[in-house]
């Protein structure tokens, strides 16, 4: 019983893959702990009720497992253990390593994979010195020391420098109110202007579902001069969390006052806080630069999701305090009346996938949603949200809280 509510205490800082695993582990601690069987039992309960399909199945499965009679030996039978199996060498393999010896060409790769081959060189280099082969005219022996001596270090720039040159991207991005303003809105639509300007038009059209998505950019041409050198790249800050690629190379021209599309698949892994940025040039007489942010953040996988009262409370109170539950406070506009304006405020929730609940929270000026965050690697974790509005003070507070699933 230790054990398992030690286990169990751990399990809700876990990804899916990870309570997958728990779930089989408590399904054998019914085979050979029937005394916590009851405990196991209300585990099993709980979970053929979450949103993972995988997790769903599993606890359905083991539940009506576990729930047989007490003289069914189904459960013992399943959680037998499986022999174990002797590790087997390829005989095939063997010979022909053995048949190479130290007549082949050095430069071949011979059979039996990377270890195979450095240890054949290990081999190499220890018969060489034994026999006084040191001599290396070519200088090569010394790089391919320096090189040995390089193996493993980590070139890349210091964090300092790092800093300093995403400094300089944020600084060269393109500004303005009509920009701040037009990327704002994207993050809570599908679609409308990302930029434009005396010659070109960026326009964006978004679809998104679970942890992937497909960007359409519509670069357009406003003047009567062909663009010509054409290039497109995307500058995404955690490669590992966020992965924006190209469907195809875009066109190296665009038309005069004409349309092109730039499609681009994107996929969320894991968390991510900062939006990858789109660097255009061109030459239109003169060499042109474009950096602009692309409205892809967090919130564009999350999924709505409704709720009652009370499951929306009792899903709070299991998430707990920080680190998974954040709260901040924001300024509030009022309306020319000097009052709240609620209507804003709720189609912002709902335009960042999270559904408005409605008759959850007894302040009707308060705002409540929630959703679910796809992630490919991390998994999916269910976020609930309150906002509340404050006309006096002109000040908002909002408490987010998320827990995996």
């Amino acid at each position: 019983m230790e054990q398992f509510q030690l286990l169990h205490s751990k399990s809700q800082f876990c990804i899916a893959a990870t309570r997958a695993l728990l779930l089989t582990t408590y399904v054998k601690w019914a085979n050979v702990f029937p005394e916590i069987k009851p405990q196991l039992l209300t585990i099993f309960e709980r979970y053929r009720h979450v949103l993972d399909a995988d997790l769903q199945q599993r606890a359905c499965e083991y539940y009506a497992l576990v729930s047989r009679a007490e003289g069914d030996e189904l459960l013992a039978t399943v959680c037998e253990e499986m022999p174990p199996f002797p590790p087997r060498v390829s005989t095939l393999i063997g010979r022909l390593n053995r048949k190479h010896g130290d007549t082949e060409d050095k430069r071949t790769w011979v059979h039996g994979g990377k270890e195979a081959n450095l240890d054949r060189q290990a081999t190499q280099r220890k018969a060489n010195v034994a026999n006084g082969k040191v001599s290396d005219p070519a200088g090569q022996g010394d790089s391919e020391d320096i090189m040995t001596s390089l193996a493993g270090l980590e070139i890349t720039p210091s964090s300092a420098n790092s800093a300093n040159a995403a400094s300089d991207k944020l600084s060269q991005l393109a500004s303005g109110p009509h920009i701040d303003r037009w990327y704002h809105k994207l993050l809570c639509s599908t679609e409308g202007v990302l930029y434009e300007d005396v010659q070109i038009q960026l326009g964006i059209k978004s679809r998104y579902q679970g942890h992937l998505g497909q960007l359409a950019i519509y670069v357009g041409n406003k003047v009567p001069a062909p663009l010509t050198s054409f290039t497109t790249k995307i500058d995404v800050h955690d490669s590992e969390a966020l992965s924006v690629t190209f469907a195809k190379l875009p066109q190296s021209t665009v038309g005069a006052q004409s349309q092109m599309q730039v499609l681009l698949h994107v996929e969320c892994k894991r968390m991510f806080a900062e939006p990858p940025i789109l660097n255009i040039s061109f030459l239109a007489g003169a060499h042109q630069t474009v950096a602009v942010r692309l409205p892809i953040i967090i919130t564009k996988f999350f999924e709505q999701v409704k709720l009652g009262a009370t499951d929306f409370f009792e899903r709070w109170k299991l998430i707990g305090g920080p680190p998974r539950e954040v709260q901040m406070i924001f300024p509030v506009k009022l309306t020319s009346s000097g009052q709240l304006d609620l209507q804003k405020l709720k189609q912002a929730v709902s335009g960042h996938g999270l559904d408005h609940l409605l008759d959850v929270d007894p302040n009707p000026n308060n705002i409540v949603g929630a959703g679910v965050l796809h992630m490919s690697i991390d998994g999916k974790v269910g976020c609930l949200l309150r906002l509340e509005p404050n006309r006096e003070a002109k000040v908002g507070l909002e408490s987010m809280a998320g827990n995996l699933l």
